[in-house]
């Protein structure tokens, strides 16, 4: 406990001396500037207007919906996909350059060219789907290739039911390399998305914000909506990750009874054998005598 609190305050000692050397560097620069830098202050002071006004709330929260369908929708696909890449080999060598050129596109490119068939409202779900599905499909490919097939054979040979295998031995495997596609995925969402947004002019976004204060020079504004955007980012990424720490640890005490189980029917199993050898010995021992 008293490390975290030790790190917090180390966290929150190195911000604030960022935000002095930020207020310092600003007022020495801004003296010959005419459009001055923003500084800690005035960006604090724009983005209390903007949670103060009903537009700009209302821009948020479209943005929050947008960018989080993408993500879901994303991490759905992601892992029906991986596990038909895992499952078959064809499927996974004739969609693998997909998956690359997908990686490959610039986000700028790929929102010009879907602009021409996706409408403005809908074109910040699709990119951010786009962006987040080749990495969860990586991911989840990659833990169900990384799961214990001795363990899994050794279930099957006991009498685990394929449902059984699925929840305690599979599943719990997975979960660290989904949990990383989360806490990765939605980085890429957020920044996709709005970049989508900004693009395309998305009407009541953050993009759009983003967009009217740079038009009308208000980089007080620019900065605050940034700043929301990267507050916003890191909160739902903190949810996320706790909510999938719960779950993991969960699934790993299941998985380590279930392992835990397994190990004793093999257990039992092979000391049941031993005796039926043994008592096969003493069998042959008494024959071999009484014809003596």
């Amino acid at each position: 406990m008293n490390k975290q609190i030790r790190s917090k305050a180390i966290a929150a000692g190195a911000t604030i001396f960022w935000l002095i050397v930020w207020q310092i560097a600003a007022a020495v620069v801004n003296r010959g500037l005419l459009i001055p830098i923003p500084t800690p202050v005035s960006t604090a002071a724009a983005l209390i207007r903007i949670m103060t006004d009903t537009e700009s709330l209302t821009a948020v929260g479209l943005s929050v919906l947008r960018i989080l369908a993408g993500f879901v929708c994303a991490l759905i696909a992601g892992t029906i996909l991986a596990v038909l890449s895992a499952r078959f080999t064809l499927f996974r060598v004739l969609t693998a350059p997909l998956v690359q050129l997908i990686r490959a596109i610039p986000v700028a490119s790929f929102t010009i060219l879907l602009f021409l068939w996706v409408s403005r409202g809908k074109l910040p779900s699709t990119i951010a789907f786009f962006t987040v599905l080749p990495v969860v499909w990586a991911n989840v490919e990659s833990g169900i290739t990384a799961a214990d097939r001795e363990l899994i054979e050794m279930a099957r040979v006991f009498g685990m039911s394929g449902a059984k295998i699925l929840r305690e031995i599979i599943l719990p495997g997975i979960r660290p390399y989904f949990a990383s596609a989360v806490s990765s995925g939605i980085g890429f969402a957020w920044k996709s998305g709005v970049a989508a947004e900004v693009i395309c002019r998305t009407q009541q976004s953050l993009g759009n914000l983003l967009w009217a204060g740079k038009s009308s020079i208000d980089y007080d504004e620019v900065f605050a909506v940034t700043l929301l955007i990267v507050l916003l980012s890191v909160l739902i990424q903190k949810a996320a990750m706790r909510m999938f720490r719960a779950g993991t640890r969960e699934a790993a005490g299941r998985s380590g009874a279930a392992g835990n189980g397994v190990d004793r029917k093999a257990e039992t199993a092979e000391s049941t054998e031993n005796g039926v050898v043994a008592g096969r010995h003493e069998r042959e021992k008494e024959v071999s005598h009484d014809r003596i």
